[in-house]
């Protein structure tokens, strides 16, 4: 198990691929404002946020990789958000990349003796801003939802003091216009993964995991399930490019109990 007081090192000089830290060029380039001659601004500004204090990233490593054993990930992911949902008594978002996962796990959750005990939300079965209602309303919810839950979603408070990310938000490469960017950026003899896959990845990582702390005295844990951040090359950019929490990396089996008394110590300090 290893255990950071902080976010990771960074590192002295950056990785090819690194995407989106500490910098505009994706966005400009998104933007098509990337050319010299044109005049801009851009600046980056430090969170009013105690992330150190706020906020845990724990990181299981004892789990395939989704793109290797989706059946096993899934699973291992399902045993991770029980565990979640015991150690914080509800509140979670639980984040997926498609339908299919939210449905199969809903499916999982309503089995016996899975999530008895815990409101449960689903995306697709009531509109949005319902689901949003209830959960705020509820306290102890845990809410499964894709792509319109990741980013643009204000929870406050103590209703949303967990996250869970089942993986990583690659963008699904069959997608046409995907398909159509990365074979522009190949043409040209570009890099589609460093430039493309890899950048809007790393976005929607930061977005999803911005849902979490709201205000100055919002606390919780992100589980994020996808081993790639630490066995990947690109992973370690994808993680020094979150907010700064203490991050907790190892087998579930030795890391769970930090979860279990981040929890404790936020009960005794309210």
């Amino acid at each position: 198990m290893k255990i950071c007081s902080s976010a990771s090192r960074r590192r002295s000089s950056r990785a090819p691929h690194s995407p989106t830290h500490g910098g505009f060029d994706f966005l400009e380039q998104r933007l098509g404002i990337d050319d010299a001659k044109r005049s801009k601004r851009s600046a980056v500004f430090p969170s009013p946020f105690d992330y150190p204090n706020q906020a845990l990233l724990v990181v299981p490593t004892d789990l395939p990789a989704p793109n290797e054993n989706a059946r096993e990930h899934f699973a291992a992911v399902a045993r991770h958000l029980r565990d979640l949902m015991t150690a914080s008594d509800g509140g979670i978002f639980a984040l997926f990349t498609s339908h299919r996962d939210v449905r199969e796990m809903a499916e999982w959750l309503r089995g016996p003796g899975n999530g008895a005990g815990w409101p449960l939300l689903v995306h697709g079965e009531e509109s949005r801003d319902i689901l949003l209602q209830r959960f705020r309303d509820g306290g102890r919810a845990v809410l499964l939802g894709t792509a319109t839950f990741w980013e643009g979603v204000d929870v406050p408070g103590d209703a949303l003091r967990a996250l869970l990310i089942a993986k990583l938000p690659f963008r699904v490469p069959s997608e046409p216009m995907v398909a159509a960017q990365c074979e522009a950026i190949e043409a040209r003899g570009g890099n589609s993964f460093g430039e493309f896959m890899l950048p809007h990845a790393s976005l929607r990582l930061k977005q999803g995991f911005g849902r979490l702390i709201r205000t100055g005295t919002d606390a919780g844990v992100v589980v994020l399930c996808d081993p790639r951040v630490v066995t990947k090359r690109y992973g370690r950019d994808l993680l020094d490019a979150l907010p700064p929490a203490r991050r907790v990396v190892g087998a579930w089996g030795e890391i769970r109990g930090e979860v279990s008394r981040f929890y404790r110590q936020r009960r005794k300090d309210v």
